[in-house]
């Protein structure tokens, strides 16, 4: 005995319904899952750059400690040349604002 028509495409309608609720379900587990993983990702990289700035600052301070004493010691050993030096550039800033 053959099916009414319209019974068959019930059952069809029914069973894609089905499907495209599995797939959506399946698709918000996929976008969860890749969330999570970019979010981890994420909190890596920015412990990293973190600690690369932690890493600069404090390489940049000790040069400039380093170069605060290396210009003191200049300065005690040779006070004139620092003096004409402060001078001249003094002199050179002031020229060069007048204009």
């Amino acid at each position: 005995m053959a099916q009414d028509p319209s019974a068959k495409i019930a059952a069809d309608y029914d069973s894609v319904m089905a499907q495209m609720s599995a797939l959506r379900d399946e698709m918000s587990r996929l976008a969860s899952t890749l969330a999570d993983a970019g979010a981890k990702q994420g909190k890596s990289l920015m412990n990293d750059v973190n600690e690369g700035m932690t890493e600069a600052a404090r390489y940049v301070s000790n040069k400039g400690h380093d170069t605060d004493a290396r210009i003191e010691a200049a300065v005690a050993s040779n006070p004139y040349v620092a003096l004409m030096i402060a001078a001249g550039m003094g002199v050179m800033i002031g020229a060069l604002t007048r204009r």
